[in-house]
């Protein structure tokens, strides 16, 4: 039962990661065509991975890297900690939020034994 729980987990990633790709991919777009260089704020920020095995980690940060707009910097397994750069860092809670609501915690309920 656990593992059909997992599976289906795992089409449900799969299905929000397309998602998210498509969404990022608009709103780049957008900002690329009408958003003037001097309004754009783009940044590096932490996310904190702790408590999360290496696997996950390495999963996470090649999921964001993916996502147009965000790219995974470094990665501290020793701190548990991810540097990201966003294309739009205005509000990194904001990044950090979306990054946990919409990868992090479809990839934990995947991973899950």
């Amino acid at each position: 039962m656990m593992r059909i729980k997992q599976c289906l987990a795992g089409i449900l990633l799969v299905f929000v990661f397309i998602k998210e790709l498509v969404i990022a991919n608009l709103q780049l777009a957008y900002a690329v065509l009408f958003i003037r260089n001097k309004d754009l704020n783009p940044g590096f920020l932490i996310y904190d991975l702790k408590g999360c095995s290496k696997l996950e980690m390495l999963i996470l940060s090649h999921m964001i890297t993916l996502t147009p707009g965000t790219t995974s910097v470094y990665l501290c397994a020793k701190k548990q900690e991810l540097t990201i750069h966003a294309f739009d860092a205005k509000n990194p809670d904001a990044v950090r939020n979306s990054i946990q609501k919409t990868l992090h915690r479809p990839l934990k309920r995947v991973l899950a034994s």
